[in-house]
């Protein structure tokens, strides 16, 4: 039980005394049980003569191994049912741990027995007090106690720091407590000899806390007695502190007796009851009921759980035993004189064996001292049960193992669990090792918090104890090895100053993507860039900041492509770009643009603001080369021409690309400057209602006035616009101007909506919702008026933010209508989520309506589909009388086309709107 060492006080004893069981003190540590009397043999057989013969002829009580305890005093008291009512008593908590057998313990069946509960039982029948009896961990049982759950705690042992906490009663039983061990095992002759040893102890218990006094750290703990007997029985530890009574009991239920040694006791504890500090009428209460017990009664409750002593004999054995007296007599001086020459024998033996001892002890703890001085870490499996049955120091520390119990960690739990440093490879490791060829290898281990680091582990089979199925496993921490080496491989193929790939790396990902390329078709770029007048900066601000300014032209580079692209350092102030993967020339094109546009913002770099351009020629695989050294050379080249054409611009390679490329960036120039000067207009393209024949709405279509070109039109800007991201504000323009056109429709009387194309790039962007807002607020249009066309594939990807733009608009009350529909991606899912208005029908179908069955086909199945949706069916496209005819007969709403009126400025439909039937529609 948990307590210090108590004073030895005299105590009302339980029957024959558990606590030393007839142990000799002066016999050597280690002794089994039943030889603890070989030593004295003869001498014995004589003692029991001169003291058995005369009990039994006197027919008296058993012989008692050790005297009696004496009883506890009891002054006379008023009744105690009186002073129970006194105290508002009903009854009594008694709180005690359930695993002390024979004191309080729980039989096969799990019901609480022993010696403690029939005493309590008896006290509430002499008392009148009901008594409830609280079995359970010894821990819980202090707590119940400290909080006023219970009002008594049993089996407690005295200390100093108890005598603060609580009121004890007179001790009435002592219990010794020795260490157990392994009978195979030798040298354990007290407290020094555990040094070399983990010992098991019952978690709680004050064993634990004595021994760390004497310098035992080392401790495996349990949970109780059974348990620490049943692991010590599978031999999971070998050294272990116990109560003597307990383990007598748990070592006899599973028939482990024979297997354990134990030394002399470590200290005494006398077994007491005790009530919380200053509860003095209850500790009367209490002490007075037992007073009320009589010994007989007592002695009866104890020999039932201990057993009875040797009984008294009849008269009719007397005789034979008197005529057996002299014969024993005679064996008896034999036996004497046998035993005084063994005696002397065995002496000298012991004192062999003790010198041999001591010698062992000392070299197991200096093996011991080695083994947990060693800095690196040193655990020891067995092969069989996979279990890890010994750890030195480091290995706890390096794996931060703490309070784990070693049969809870498995090798798997060491290993980081991300392949190829899974359980699986480990196992294959160990497989081999047991095989008896010892392995060495590194690897990426976890310790028992979580966190991961690098080992270098060596396993060799090994002999330890006569086992042969033992794997001995170093493990050396190279964390910081580990780093420094792949610190070492990244400056390898990195640029030191900006960190970027290196020409070695850039080669191997060039040479991956072109193969790659060779099998999908795609292209592969190479660009060579230099900043212009770096010298410049360079030899008038210093290294330090021409450093800073190449760091920082890395990472604009960097943002300016693909995760899928690389961004190189050269050296100086040259980078090399590989762009792969790509579709076509002009996506290399739009990349390049997006370097200079890029580039061309200033720096901030120590203080100083610094602009400097960009220099890049431009190398195109296959085109201009199948390998990294010729796509290398030209791109060179095309940067040697770029720089001498003036710098802050690019060149290609092959002069074709030129050309092309000039044009592009011309236009993406002229785009951006044509939004700030105004060059936009919007044109609308009348639609048509089959109904009635007059006009109902147009379709808002950009136009760029060229200052110099002239007119350009749609497909020449539009596609560029969307790559560089100018679809965006242009995007935002035309749906202004649009609602403004429209409400100045509405207020001259004539309600005509207005569609209005969405790019993707807008659709997929989270201000979309605030841009539609503020063009309907600032021109005053009724939302209805309002119409936004999307394509079918800017649906597919059917993102969140998508969906959410879509659904915030349609709550607005703006219509929306599929563009193309029946070209695409078509999915009737995304009509019923998103409530479409409206289908158009592309202008392919439109065009061979009246001259291709299919098509004919194909546009009747969409009216009847959309106006099984109830959704309203625009024609685009529409040529000629015949082609609107064919498309009123299929059901057709409404329809724009040439025929019906080309793109033009808002008067002309606004001309066509006020006619009573511009159009005939219908016979």
């Amino acid at each position: 039980m948990p307590a210090t060492p108590p004073h030895r006080n005299p105590g009302i004893s339980l029957g024959p005394r558990i606590a030393n069981h007839g142990r000799s003190a002066g016999r050597p540590a280690g002794c089994p049980r039943l030889g603890d009397r070989c030593l004295a043999g003869g001498l014995a057989v004589l003692r029991l003569l001169a003291v058995l013969l005369p009990t039994m002829l006197a027919g008296g009580p058993a012989l008692a191994i050790d005297p009696p305890l004496p009883a506890l005093e009891a002054e006379p008291q008023p009744a105690l049912e009186a002073e129970a009512a006194k105290l508002r008593v009903a009854e009594i908590r008694v709180a005690l741990d359930d695993n002390y057998p024979p004191y309080s313990f729980r039989n096969a069946d799990g019901t609480h027995v022993g010696i403690v509960k029939d005493l309590w039982a008896l006290w509430s029948q002499k008392t009148g007090v009901a008594v409830r009896m609280m079995p359970s961990d010894w821990n819980l049982a202090r707590q119940a106690i400290d909080t006023g759950a219970a009002d008594v705690i049993e089996t407690i042992f005295r200390n100093d720091a108890r005598d603060v906490l609580y009121d004890f009663s007179a001790p009435y039983a002592r219990v010794d407590v020795p260490i157990w061990f392994s009978s195979d095992l030798g040298g354990i002759v007290g407290v020094e000899s555990l040094r070399a040893f983990t010992v098991g102890v019952k978690d709680g218990d004050f064993c634990p806390e004595w021994l760390t006094d004497q310098g035992i750290t080392a401790f495996q703990r349990y949970s109780g007695f059974e348990r620490m007997v049943e692991a010590a029985a599978r031999q999971e530890m070998r050294v272990f502190c116990m109560d003597d009574p307990a383990a007598t009991y748990y070592m006899t239920k599973h028939g482990v007796q024979g297997r354990f040694r134990f030394t002399d006791p470590l200290y005494t504890g006398e077994l007491r009851w005790a009530v919380r500090k200053g509860n003095v009428a209850l500790n009367r209460l209490i002490s007075d009921g037992f007073a009320r017990i009589a010994p007989e009664e007592r002695k009866a409750i104890e020999q039932r759980w201990t057993g009875h002593r040797l009984g008294g004999v009849g008269p009719g054995l007397i005789d034979l035993l008197l005529k057996l007296l002299a014969g024993v007599a005679v064996l008896g001086i034999g036996a004497l004189v046998w035993v005084l020459l063994l005696r002397r024998q065995v002496e000298s033996k012991t004192e062999s064996l003790r010198t041999a001892v001591a010698a062992l002890t000392a070299s197991e703890e200096r093996v011991r001292t080695i083994f947990d001085s060693v800095t690196d870490a040193i655990f020891i499996l067995d092969l069989d049960s996979g279990a890890i049955i010994e750890i030195n120091r480091r290995m706890a520390e390096m794996y931060r193992i703490g309070d784990t119990p070693l049969p809870a960690i498995r090798v798997g739990m060491l290993s980081s669990g991300q392949p190829p440093y899974t359980r699986d490879e480990a196992a294959v490791w160990i497989a081999k090792a047991a095989e008896g060829e010892p392995q060495l290898f590194e690897w990426h281990a976890r310790r028992l918090d979580g966190t991961l680091f690098w080992v270098e582990v060596s396993m060799r089979r090994a002999t330890l104890d006569g086992n042969d199925r033992r794997l001995l496993v170093v493990a050396r921490d190279i964390t910081e090895r580990k780093a420094a080496q792949e610190r070492m491989e990244y400056l390898a193929r990195h640029d030191a100053l900006t960190l970027l790939p290196n020409r070695l790396l850039l080669q191997d990902r060039t040479e991956q993507a072109l193969a790659r390329a060779e099998r999908n078709g795609r292209l592969v770029a190479l660009v060579a860039c230099g900043l212009d007048r770096f010298k410049t900066v360079n030899d008038s601000l210093g290294h330090a900041v021409g450093d800073a300014l190449l760091r920082a032209a890395a990472e604009r580079l960097k943002a300016a492509v693909r995760d899928t692209d690389t961004v190189s350092r050269s050296g100086g102030d040259e980078f090399i770009l590989l762009l792969s993967g790509l579709p076509d020339a002009d996506a290399a094109v739009e990349t390049v643009a997006s370097l200079h546009e890029t580039m061309a913002a200033p720096f901030q770099i120590a203080g100083h603001e610094l602009t400097v351009t960009l220099s890049s020629g431009v190398a195109l695989a296959p085109a201009d080369g199948k390998d990294f050294a010729t796509l290398l050379k030209n791109a060179g080249t095309a940067l040697h021409h770029a720089k001498a054409a003036g710098r802050d611009t690019h060149r290609f390679f092959a002069e074709a690309m030129n050309a092309e490329a000039v044009a592009h960036l011309s236009t993406r120039s002229g785009l951006r400057r044509a939004l700030e000067r105004g060059e936009f207009l919007v044109h609308y393209q009348p639609q048509v209602s089959l109904e009635t024949g007059a006009v109902v709405g147009a379709e808002a279509l950009v136009r760029w006035n060229h200052p110099d070109e002239g007119m350009i039109p749609p497909g020449a800007f539009i596609p560029i616009a969307e790559d560089s991201g100018l679809i965006v504000p242009i995007g935002a323009w035309v749906l202004a101007e649009a609602c403004r056109q429209a409400a100045a429709w509405q207020a001259r009387g004539l309600p005509l909506s207005v569609a209005v194309n969405l790019s993707a790039l807008q659709l997929q962007r989270a201000d979309l919702v605030r841009t539609v807002t503020g063009a309907l607020a600032d021109s005053g249009l009724d939302p209805l008026l309002l119409e936004l066309e999307l394509t079918e594939s800017m649906l597919i990807q059917n993102t969140e933010l998508v969906m959410d733009n879509l659904r915030r608009i349609k709550a607005m009350g703006v219509q929306v209508s599929i563009d193309d529909f029946g070209t695409g991606y078509s999915n009737l899912s995304y009509i019923g989520r998103l409530a479409v208005d409206k289908l158009k029908i592309d202008r392919s179908f439109v065009a061979d309506l009246t001259g291709s069955h299919d098509s004919a086909r194909i546009t009747t199945a969409v009216i009847q589909m959309a106006h099984g949706l109830n959704l309203n069916v625009v024609a685009e496209g529409v040529e000629d009388a015949e082609t609107l005819e064919a498309l009123r007969r299929m059901g057709c709403d409404v329809a724009q086309g040439y025929f019906l009126g080309r793109p033009g400025p808002a008067e002309a439909v606004e001309r066509a709107a006020r006619q009573a039937s511009p159009f005939k529609v219908g016979a």
